[in-house]
């Protein structure tokens, strides 16, 4: 038998819809937050790929028709730098590091092509970005 009497049932429930709502509200706000800390500038990466061969450079790059890439194209690279070691270590353990650009001067198939430097000393394993 519920000896709680019905008023008192009626304001919990009122309790509970209200924490739940506060909750809410809550969430909202902090996505908004989130979004709002990115900044209105954003990049988006149209076509990534990574460096294979570097020789006098001449390169090969991971990119290709398949990936929308076309002679001319001027591409961003960037290197991963570890900042920590530790596993345990808080925050991220690598940032990205530009170090140059380099040009598509000829597509070999759908997946490869070839590119020249056009700044910096792009090496092996870095990372190129088509960023529009």
């Amino acid at each position: 038998m519920n000896t709680v009497p019905v008023s008192n049932r009626a304001a919990s429930l009122r309790g509970h819809s209200r924490r739940w709502l506060g909750l809410g509200v809550l969430m909202l706000a902090l996505t908004g937050a989130a979004h709002a800390a990115e900044g209105s500038f954003k990049h988006e990466v149209v076509m990534r790929g990574q460096i294979l061969e570097a020789d006098a450079g001449a390169l090969v790059v991971c990119v290709g028709e398949a990936d929308g890439a076309q002679v001319g194209q001027v591409l961003e690279v960037v290197r991963h730098k570890r900042v920590s070691r530790s596993p345990k270590a808080a925050g991220p353990r690598f940032r990205r590091e530009p170090v140059g650009q380099v040009r598509i001067t000829e597509l070999f198939d759908t997946h490869y092509a070839q590119a020249q430097v056009v700044s910096g000393k792009p090496k092996v394993n870095d990372t190129v970005e088509l960023i529009r």
